[in-house]
């Protein structure tokens, strides 16, 4: 599995008092077509944070179905890259985060069934959408959306987990 780390700030391992995990899926149907969601102006991958005892495949699992309605077998799930950020004094002075996101990709047919998700009031109020683009426009699509996006660090991370992706499905 490829990793990415950012750690402008130098911080060691020892200096981190503050852990974040997210386990996150790229979803591919057999069109081709890759499942995001949008909201707030930004694009991501179905996903989020891990809770207190939860494995990182039990995360995936409730997240995928909260934001999309569909249950994802272990068995179509692929751990591929995982990007992790080191933030001095972040969210606040005193606090020094790992942030890991590990990505899985999916390939699957089934279809979102928004009768199912269950969103958060952030996603509620930010008009959260979910959104099938074409592998071969998805980078293009990406990198327009820069100019609108809230949160630029999450498009961007878009962007290279989906380049990673291509990469490894040519081969």
């Amino acid at each position: 599995m490829k990793e990415i780390i950012h750690n402008e700030s130098n911080l060691k391992e020892s200096e981190i008092n503050n852990f974040v995990y997210r386990a996150k899926a790229l979803i591919e149907n057999s069109n081709g077509e890759i499942l995001l969601g949008y909201g707030n102006s930004n694009y991501q991958f179905p996903g989020g944070h891990l809770e207190d005892n939860e494995s990182l495949d039990e995360c995936l699992v409730r997240e995928v179905k909260e934001e999309t309605g569909i249950t994802i077998p272990l068995k179509k799930r692929t751990p591929f890259i995982s990007i992790t950020y080191y933030n001095k004094d972040y969210p606040k002075v005193g606090l020094n985060s790992k942030f890991v996101a590990n990505y899985y990709s999916i390939k699957t047919d089934d279809l979102p069934d928004l009768s199912k998700i269950n969103l958060t009031e952030n996603e509620k109020e930010g008009m959260f959408t979910l959104k099938y683009i074409n592998k071969k426009n998805i980078i293009n699509e990406l990198e327009e959306s820069l100019k609108i996006c809230t949160r630029e660090n999450v498009v961007k991370d878009t962007i290279k987990v989906v380049e990673e992706y291509l990469r490894s499905d040519d081969k």
